[in-house]
């Protein structure tokens, strides 16, 4: 039986330490790898050396098989051909200068395909025809004639298939054509993942790119809305956090609160299983920056290629709802009040007018909140709270929009509510402050309590 593969102490027709070069094996430590026509097993030695978890070859020739054994005793060896494959999936599967045997050739690695793990390669070195055409051409050899295909019909028979070309390999003697290395793996469906904030055009993109492709769009709002409505079974927990504070305006808000609180994932389960059957979808749903990773890895356990697509927003980006609020309250603030006199042609009101209509203590903090016009129809820029003739300064005033109040004046000026907030810790309950409690100005004039605040102080 002639020396094929080559080992320190025996010189074979192939250059087989120059080819595991040309092969570019991934990393092999704690993965399991399939060696099919494995000869002496000089690959399968290398695996577990590379301290891979399970070796196995597999060789027709009886011989080839117990001169494997000998030298690798801690892999497993079978005399058998590709027609029998080894049960189980391998991450690794190796086929080198053997394809040209096969009878159907495309139908073999297809079968070596399907014994992949999901992230598996399939490793092929073969000689292919340097030919336009895509044939499969008959090539004389030295010992006999066998087929080879040219690059066109390798890329038809591969179409199904993720694979690379990774270079060529070694020249054997006698070798009328050159041989290559290509890795094959799984074709993975893809998820198109746009998950940009609102207003960056997702819903545009998806329209003029993915739906003409045909490639189904799922819409992340769609489905909290179904959730919301209750036409979508999900967990309690997913339930609870998407219809607190629901609101068709604020999904924003909504999908922040589902990533923040590890709801993500369900969340991304229901998009998939919209996608039903599809291979290819697109996501179009807003996800928070700081949680990217965790749809990609949704959709990485679910066998998808994640494609995460970035791309920056056309125009000024509009501000934020409380920035938006804070902005147009100091605007309105800001803006000269016409004066009572002006408005309503008298000589305005002789004194303040105002109402305490709220009063709570808690802990030695004291909540007061009410109203107050001054003579030019402003919140008066001073209020002092006086409990037993002890006058404490309201430096937290704060301003508030009182639109009831608005109307009962025919004011211009809706920002005439206060609230003041002190901090008066020898205050141990309402019995501390009950017959004796005013808010005046620092003028001296009084703001009248309502009867429900009179009433509460009394009963206290």
């Amino acid at each position: 039986m002639a020396q094929y593969q080559s080992f320190p102490d025996a010189d074979g027709d192939s250059r087989t330490l120059d080819k595991l070069k040309a092969l570019k094996l991934p990393d092999l430590a704690g993965l399991t790898f399939l060696d099919v026509g494995c000869n002496e097993g000089f690959f399968c030695g290398f695996a577990k050396f590379q301290g891979a978890q399970r070796v196995v070859g597999i060789d027709q020739s009886r011989g080839f098989i117990d001169r494997a054994r000998r030298r690798f005793p801690d892999c497993e060896f079978y005399q058998q051909n590709w027609d029998s494959l080894p049960e189980g999936q391998f991450d690794v599967i190796l086929l080198a200068s053997a394809l040209h045997y096969a009878d159907d050739q495309a139908a073999l690695v297809g079968r070596l395909v399907e014994r992949l793990s999901p992230d598996g390669v399939l490793v092929l070195e073969l000689g292919i025809v340097s030919k336009k055409e895509s044939e499969w051409v008959k090539v004389e050899r030295g010992i006999d004639q066998r087929y080879f295909p040219t690059m066109a019909k390798l890329t038809e028979v591969l179409a199904p298939f993720a694979w690379k070309w990774m270079g060529p390999s070694v020249s054997q003697s006698g070798d009328p054509i050159a041989r290559h290395v290509l890795h094959i793996s799984r074709r993975r469906p893809i998820a198109y993942l746009l998950l940009q904030p609102p207003g960056y055009g997702k819903s545009s993109i998806s329209t003029r790119l993915f739906v003409p492709a045909g490639v189904p769009v799922i819409s992340g709002d769609q489905q909290i809305s179904l959730v919301a409505q209750g036409k979508k079974s999900v967990s309690q927990a997913l339930h609870e956090v998407i219809n607190r504070d629901y609101s068709p305006f604020h999904l924003d808000q909504t999908l922040q609160r589902v990533f923040d609180q590890g709801a993500g994932s369900e969340l991304i389960g229901l998009c998939i299983e919209e996608a039903g059957s599809a291979r290819d979808l697109a996501l179009d749903m807003y996800v928070p920056v700081e949680h990217h990773a965790t749809v990609e890895k949704a959709f990485s356990e679910k066998a998808y290629l994640p494609v995460l697509m970035l791309w920056d927003r056309v125009g000024p980006s509009p501000t934020s709802e409380q920035v938006q609020e804070e902005r147009a309250r100091a605007y309105y603030l800001a803006m000269p009040a016409p004066s009572m006199a002006t408005r309503t042609g008298k000589s305005g009101f002789s004194g303040i007018v105002g109402f305490v209509d709220d009063v709570r203590l808690k802990g030695g903090n004291l909540l007061v909140r009410g109203w107050a016009v001054d003579e030019n129809g402003q919140l008066p820029a001073q209020l002092n709270v006086r409990i037993r003739g002890q006058v404490f300064p309201a430096e937290s005033l704060q301003a508030l929009e009182r639109p009831d109040v608005q109307h009962h004046l025919k004011s211009a000026n809706a920002h005439v509510g206060f609230r003041i907030l002190l901090k008066i810790p020898a205050l141990t309950g309402y019995q501390d402050i009950a017959g004796d409690f005013e808010v005046v100005t620092t003028t001296g004039k009084k703001l009248r309590l309502t009867r429900k605040v009179a009433e509460t102080l009394a009963m206290k």
